[in-house]
């Protein structure tokens, strides 16, 4: 884990007290709908995600994290 990732988990952990995040919760985090989180799953694109026994699906504090970096743009 880089220290921006560090960061970025740490605050959402201290923020719900949890390791995974519900759809909703992730959106949230995110600024997108549900909607888009499950095209996105469908189209394999995103945040990698784990999926019950129930089919629930679930989003690692981590994943979200990485995610996020992932998607910064580095200017000059």
């Amino acid at each position: 884990m880089t220290s921006d990732e560090k960061i970025i988990f740490d605050s959402l952990y201290s923020k719900y007290s949890k390791m995974l995040l519900s759809k909703k919760e992730c959106g949230k985090e995110l600024s997108k709908s549900v909607a888009t989180l499950d095209r996105e799953r469908k189209l394999a694109l995103g945040v990698q995600y784990i999926k019950s026994g129930q089919g629930n699906i679930y989003y690692p504090l981590l994943e979200i994290a990485r995610y996020i970096i992932s998607q910064q743009i580095k200017t000059i």
